[in-house]
């Protein structure tokens, strides 16, 4: 037997939904076990310390990738690079070496009903659009009396990554890429947060508890004109619950940023060939269809090709993957970015202004150190 640990995500439940059964073609048993995103990263951190017992891992491709390879918690693996969109194949290396095998994309997509932008700002979005142009539209749709224009994605544990494309619009990036210097506190940065939080005007009144479950909810529904989420979300959004799907229309960020979520082999666990051939077969032609037409994000550029009919998102959302600039590879990259989670959603919530969260997060993360 084979123990998968997995994070629960949408994207994830269709490797044990009962009804596709994707697993039943596999000549191994395998125990698959999903735990929510509260508790994800201590429960990884166990297996590493050898205090709970797992053959594969999911990992937050690059975001963690740097951190886990050093430090011996990741076995390499065998990966045939086949039709594996270039840019995803770059990502599950790390010093020449493979050790991820993509599941599915994270990237930043904007979701948006188009009769509401066709009737406020006499247009629609652009397949590409830039963190400013959402501002405005935002502006002008609240302005006219739509009330809660947009939903927000603000809850703490998703608020780094939701501001990231504002953060970048000034150019300047919260990493240096060389030197992995914290860069937050630039002016052009400071500029980005206040033009994320002041997003908050135009958003439902407890936009800070939003998660994934919230953002799908009020896409579904219409009642929100717009909002941001992730590339792996998109399936989970355009299903039968959804309310005029054909009113959907989909777009991305010139500063977006995209992670792909992956499976890895554990440094200690003692079936590392039969944990090769499950990811192998996890990330084969016909899984990757049937689990990205699900999650909405696949890795494969066929999958892409055969499904855009079916997923209006496509197109766009394989030119935002291909364009997406990752954060850097870096050690201890989570505590680092654990200080930006905190210190945005203070700015975020008003208790600190977006200069004094900068400055505090630099100051935070340079003791932290490189």
């Amino acid at each position: 037997m084979l123990k998968v640990l997995a994070v629960a995500d949408p994207a994830v439940k269709v490797y044990v939904d009962e009804n596709l059964n994707l697993l039943k073609d596999f000549p191994e048993t395998i125990d698959f076990n999903v735990v929510p995103w509260s508790q994800y990263y201590t429960t990884m951190l166990d297996v590493f310390a050898g205090k709970a017992d797992y053959d594969v891992i999911m990992v937050a491709g690059h975001l963690w990738l740097a951190d886990f390879a050093e430090k011996g918690y990741l076995a390499p693996i065998e990966l045939e690079e086949e039709d594996i969109l270039p840019v995803i194949l770059q990502e599950m290396k790390y010093k020449n070496k493979y050790y991820l095998s993509p599941s599915f994309c994270d990237g930043h997509m904007i979701v948006y009903r188009k009769s509401i932008l066709k009737e406020k700002l006499g247009k629609i979005f652009d397949s590409v659009i830039t963190p400013e142009e959402y501002v405005d539209a935002a502006s002008k749709i609240s302005s006219s009396g739509t009330p809660g224009a947009i939903a927000m994605k603000a809850h703490p544990s998703e608020i780094f990554t939701d501001a990231l494309p504002f953060l970048r619009m000034g150019g300047k990036d919260v990493y240096d890429t060389e030197t992995l210097e914290a860069m937050c506190s630039e002016e052009s940065i400071i500029k980005g947060l206040e033009a994320y939080c002041g997003l908050r005007n135009y958003a439902f009144p407890d936009t800070d508890t939003y998660g994934n479950e919230e953002i799908a909810l009020t896409i579904q529904n219409g009642t929100a004109a717009m909002a941001v989420t992730w590339s792996g979300q998109l399936g989970v959004v355009y299903n039968e619950d959804c309310v005029d799907k054909e009113d959907l229309g989909f777009s991305t960020f010139n500063t977006a940023w995209n992670v792909t979520w992956s499976f890895a082999i554990s440094g200690g666990s003692k079936n590392k060939e039969k944990a090769n051939e499950l990811l192998r077969f996890l990330r084969s032609p016909k899984i990757d269809a049937i689990a990205g037409a699900h999650s909405g994000a696949p890795v494969r550029r066929q999958s892409y090709l055969e499904g855009k009919d079916n997923f209006p998102w496509y197109e766009c959302q394989l030119s935002m993957i291909e364009k997406a600039k990752p954060l850097p590879n870096m050690l201890l990259a989570g505590d680092k970015n654990g200080v930006l989670y905190e210190e945005i959603a203070e700015a975020f919530g008003g208790r600190k202004t977006p200069a004094k969260a900068m400055a505090d997060a630099k100051k935070r993360i340079d003791q932290i150190g490189i």
